[in-house]
């Protein structure tokens, strides 16, 4: 019994084992199966990627096989920091077999360089500035830049320059892999405006800002500003004695300014004043700007204004009288040129040739007056138009700065006919006898009868309406737009056997349309 209970038992692990061998089989063979069935294979073993890149969860870039094989299988990238310069390892597979690949990190990318900096921000010649106006920034992924900048090939700190011009900087930026970039800025540097004229002033207590003494501006690339200067005259109390600050700014088209400031006197004493007129003067290049500028000069009217052309032609005119109190003579004359050694005035030739070598008194149109010997020159025998020229430091500043020359037309008399009315304007007739004269004439005629063209050249001359007084000759004639069209020279009466027109008299004008002859001429001036 004993026996069989072993043999039973022993036939039992038997088949126990045959079981488990049956099962291990299965499984081996089930196994192998499987794994056939999920086998895969890597594409590659190694990759360089560009810092910053990134790499794909796909595990068909990394391993071929099956769909299934594809599907079951997991990418695992934590082993990777793609922001960091390294070698990496990354894995992909499934639970039958992984594979790990190297993964080079590098960085080839240079560091990007923006600027904020535009041609609307113009520097300032003269003037250091610090490198933060060029508003420029480096960037890079690997998180760190050095920039440095640079002008003629070495390397600067801060921005000056001397002149105006287009100077280029060179911003260079390093990343801490040591890539490059380099961006060139180009500038924009400008002299800022000039204000010049400012000086101190003296007015009479009760004035008001029409008294003070322009003030002017230029700009190398604008040119003239004088009509965009800023003066803050509120600290200054017209009606008070007492001493003053007026301040002064302008600012160019590109935003560069320019001030000054002055102090203004306000006093009691009308002579100190006169005396404080030509304390003051522009130097000769100063005064070159402002005749280049045209600042001498007035536009004629766009329309016909008899009353505004009084207004816009009074500061050309002139008044000579003897500056001997018991001397009658007396005539006119007006400014036809402005340069920065003289003023040349034109007058007629028997007003100046009276007045040739004899101290003559000059009254302006603000009343200002200087005593001046002079040569006048004549246009030629037929035509008495006369010039003669006045050195610019001789005038006061205060009335200097006001003066204007007249507008000139050479084509005038295409639009002055027989019917067109003219302006006759003599300003401080007899030295101020009379503030101003005014008359209104018309054109009769610029054919000359047969005893007329016995006194003058019918060629020179034509003839208006009667209007002039003694003392008026040499003083201009203006149409009612403000042009020169005429020069006050003779009256004639008229004669029994004078044709009608003329019967009661007239004015002989002379004609303009060979001024510029005349001032040809300047140069026999002494």
């Amino acid at each position: 019994m004993e026996e069989e209970s072993r043999d039973n038992k022993i036939s039992a692990v038997k088949q126990a084992a045959v079981v488990i061998l049956c099962v291990i089989a299965v499984f081996s063979l089930c196994a192998a199966l499987v794994s056939q069935l999920f086998d895969g294979a890597p594409l590659w073993d190694d990759i360089t990627i560009e810092l910053g890149d990134t790499l794909s969860n796909d595990p068909a870039f990394y391993m071929e096989g099956p769909e299934i094989t594809l599907t079951h299988s997991r990418v695992d990238l934590s082993g990777l920091n793609n922001m960091r310069v390294g070698d990496y390892t990354v894995r992909a597979g499934n639970i039958f077999a992984v594979f790990e690949y190297t993964v080079h990190v590098r960085d080839t990318v240079p560091p990007t360089i923006m600027t904020g900096y535009t041609l609307d921000t113009v520097l300032e010649t003269g003037r250091e500035y610090d490198l933060d106006v060029l508003q420029t920034v480096a960037s890079d992924l690997s998180g760190q830049t050095f920039l440095r900048f640079y002008y003629n090939d070495r390397e600067i700190q801060s921005l000056y320059f001397d002149g105006m011009g287009r100077p280029e900087i060179v911003a260079e930026a390093t990343d801490i892999n040591a890539n490059r970039s380099k961006k060139v800025i180009r500038l924009f540097v400008d002299t800022p405006p000039t204000i010049y004229g400012v000086h101190e002033q003296y007015i009479l207590r009760g004035s008001d800002e029409g008294e003070l003494d322009p003030v002017f501006a230029k700009d190398d690339v604008d040119g003239d500003l004088g009509d965009s200067i800023e003066a803050d005259i509120s600290g200054v109390d017209f009606n008070n004695i007492g001493d003053y600050v007026i301040a002064y700014k302008v600012k160019d088209s590109y935003g560069l300014e320019a001030s000054a400031k002055t102090t203004v006197h306000v006093i009691s004493s009308a002579e100190r004043v006169k005396r404080h007129y030509d304390d003051y003067s522009l130097s000769e290049e100063e005064l070159s700007e402002l005749i280049d500028q045209d600042y001498f000069t007035y536009e004629p009217l766009e329309e016909n204004n008899k009353e505004l052309v009084l207004d816009v032609c009074e500061p050309t005119l002139v008044n000579l009288y003897r500056s001997d109190e018991d001397a009658t003579g007396s005539g006119s004359g007006f400014i036809y040129d402005i340069t920065p050694e003289y003023v040349y005035i034109v007058s007629v030739y028997h007003v100046t040739s009276y007045f040739d070598g004899t101290p003559t008194q000059i009254t302006f149109y603000d009343g200002s007056r200087i005593t001046e010997t002079f040569k006048s020159v004549r246009l030629n025998a037929g035509n008495e138009a006369s010039l003669f020229r006045i050195p610019v430091s001789d005038i006061p500043y205060h009335t200097f700065v006001r003066l204007k020359e007249v507008a000139y037309d050479e084509n005038i008399y295409d639009n002055v006919r027989v019917g067109t009315e003219l302006i006759e304007y003599c300003k401080n007739w007899r030295a101020g006898l009379k503030p101003e004269i005014i008359k209104y004439v018309r054109v009769i005629s610029f054919t000359l009868s047969e005893i007329q063209q016995k006194y003058v050249d019918d060629d020179e001359y034509f003839a208006v309406t009667r209007a002039s007084e003694n003392g008026m000759s040499g003083t201009a004639i203006f149409d009612e737009r403000g042009v020169l069209a005429g020069i006050c020279s003779k009256t004639m009466l008229p004669y029994d056997d004078e044709i009608r027109k003329f019967r009661d008299g007239c004015d002989f004008l002379l004609m303009v349309d060979k001024l510029p002859e005349l001032m040809e001429r300047a140069g026999e001036l002494k």
